[in-house]
């Protein structure tokens, strides 16, 4: 008895010494992931340069990348690289998209791994059974995992399509106006496509459409590119829908007021969503943050820039990623 009581004594003894430890082990609060950096694609310039890259931890203070070098220059179309599209896939893989020039039917397409080695360059068809197209402009990639396809969406004006908005204050050469619509194709591969068709019509001309998804939220931000008479609008829209790949409603709501404002892209920032956008007219960036996507706060003025940037896509990248950027 006094043997087995021995024991007990024993073990409670360790036990006791354990227990400080074990108490270390089992409540130590959880140590919070580092959020993966923020990674901004985009222009300079007239595009002969290329793509350009910055960098950010907390979605205010840009920095670029490769001191401010191209990471991609262009070798299609008329050798211009604008309004450059990245889009990162399940599978992990960087496709790039972009405008090969300002009259062209046909999309830039390029894909990396690491976004320090990219593939040959090759052009979409876009708008090629449309003679009197006027353009294709700032195309987007994203994966549909509902279809298990990529849909490639874009703007282009048609003259003669949409006449009841064809009547824009800027004239163009051949009198023409822009009318300009959101138009996609699919495809499993990306190399064999389905043919174009028309993907949302809200009933003004619109370009720069960006598709964002957020806490099962699915939202589409576009500029307004209304000028017609007074009606001056030039300014970012939101519609929303359930799914990436059509739905969207043709009754937007105002996510910047009129600041002559293009190329949003969107990101989660924390607690709130952040929509960055280019005042093409003071050549400068602004942003606008919302909790609730019906209120929007500009925050603009906390924005730092590298000069130059010009209508571009806001994503995260893994650290490791990043880490190899850089370096170079």
């Amino acid at each position: 008895m006094k043997t087995n009581l021995m024991v007990v004594c024993k073990q409670a003894i360790v036990v006791m010494l354990l227990l400080p430890l074990l108490s270390f082990y089992l409540f130590e609060p959880t140590k919070k992931k580092k959020p993966d950096p923020f990674l901004y694609a985009y222009y300079s310039g007239d595009g002969t340069s290329g793509l350009h890259l910055a960098w950010s931890e907390d979605g205010f203070k840009w920095q670029p990348l490769k001191n401010g070098k191209s990471f991609v220059k262009p070798g299609i179309g008329d050798y211009i690289m604008r309004d450059p599209n990245l889009y990162q896939d399940p599978d992990g893989i960087f496709h790039l998209v972009w405008s090969t020039g300002l009259s062209r039917k046909e999309i830039g397409y390029a894909y990396s791994r690491n976004l320090i080695d990219w593939s040959v360059q090759r052009t979409i068809p876009v708008m090629e059974k449309d003679s009197v197209v006027l353009n294709a402009w700032a195309p987007e990639l994203l994966f549909d995992a509902d279809g298990k396809r990529f849909m490639l969406y874009w703007a282009s004006s048609v003259p003669g399509k949409f006449r009841e908005t064809e009547k824009q204050n800027d004239s163009l050469p051949g009198g023409y106006r822009y009318n300009h619509r959101i138009y996609r194709k699919f495809s499993t591969d990306l190399k064999e496509w389905s043919p174009t068709e028309l993907f949302f019509e809200p009933g003004f001309n619109c370009t720069d459409a960006t598709i964002c998804t957020d806490s099962g939220k699915v939202m589409m931000f576009y500029k307004d590119g209304t000028q017609i008479g007074k009606n001056i609008q030039n300014n970012i829209r939101m519609s929303t829908s359930g799914f990436v790949s059509g739905g969207f409603s043709t009754k937007p709501s105002l996510v910047s007021r009129r600041v002559w404002a293009e190329a949003p892209t969107g990101v989660r920032l924390d607690s709130q969503y952040v929509v960055y956008f280019h005042k093409y007219r003071t050549r400068k960036m602004g942003a606008v943050l919302t909790k609730d996507f019906k209120k929007w706060k500009d925050v603009s003025d906390s924005l730092s820039f590298p000069k130059g940037v010009q209508h571009g896509t806001v994503l995260r990248i893994p650290e490791k990623t990043m880490e190899k950027l850089r370096e170079l």
